[in-house]
């Protein structure tokens, strides 16, 4: 089920401007600074129609992992395809500020109409090409669980690291598909008529666009598809 899902951002004339057309001033928004640091992990929705987007972030024993998944239409297919950018160095201070090697921001809180407070991630360089004329763009943090984002059995592949302990009590077939499953939801293209091509064209979730994936591979996927290796 879609969830509503809100869009600000900031023009040159220091009024923003989120989904339904209201404006509000940048002087709304003021800092969100959580009890604990792990309440800022989860998926925070940027835009609406074609130029939404998401960010996903949470935290691992390693460090912050941050990806932003977006959408194009491909010039050769006129087809629909997913794209990924994973955000590097996400470091976020005591006070909500978020710094990266790609992208600075800031947590915030709006304080709606009906005194409803929406939290969300003020990113100072917008990743949305389009917003030429505003100062930052702000997305709302949805209530998707990163079970509801990354599908198939082992979505928790995607976004915990996993254990050596864990994995042997699995059958190598069952390795088999944990491991191409970090792959198959980028939309990576197997081996037509293969084992994992039959197997994953009868997931209802997934879908062939790409033939290389390697680019959109995490920290965190990528530690766990070497491990898998590891056992298999």
């Amino acid at each position: 089920m879609r969830i509503l899902l809100i869009l600000l951002f900031i023009s040159n004339f220091t009024a923003a401007q989120y989904w339904g057309g209201q404006e509000i001033k940048a002087s709304e928004l003021t800092n969100w600074i959580p009890k604990f640091e792990i309440e800022y992990a989860g998926s925070y929705h940027f835009g609406e129609s074609e130029s939404e987007s998401d960010f996903h972030l949470f935290f691992t024993e390693d460090g912050i992992i941050g990806q932003v998944q977006s959408g194009y239409w491909e010039e050769k297919t006129g087809l629909r395809k997913s794209n990924y950018l994973n955000i590097t160095n996400i470091k976020i201070d005591k006070g909500g500020t978020f710094v990266s090697d790609q992208h600075t921001g800031q947590f915030i809180r709006y304080k709606t109409e009906n005194g409803e407070f929406l939290n969300g991630l003020k990113i100072n360089n917008p990743w949305t090409s389009w917003i030429e004329d505003s100062e930052f763009e702000i997305g709302t943090k949805t209530k998707l669980q990163f079970e509801n984002i990354y599908y198939g059995k082992y979505g928790r592949a995607s976004f915990k690291k996993l254990r050596k302990d864990e994995l042997k009590k699995m059958s190598a077939e069952e390795l088999k598909i944990m491991k191409n499953e970090i792959y198959a939801r980028y939309g990576y293209i197997f081996i037509k008529d293969g084992k994992m091509d039959k197997y994953f064209r009868n997931q209802k979730w997934y879908r062939a666009e790409h033939k290389n994936v390697s680019s959109f591979l995490t920290k965190i996927e990528l530690y766990n598809i070497n491990l898998i290796k590891q056992l298999e």
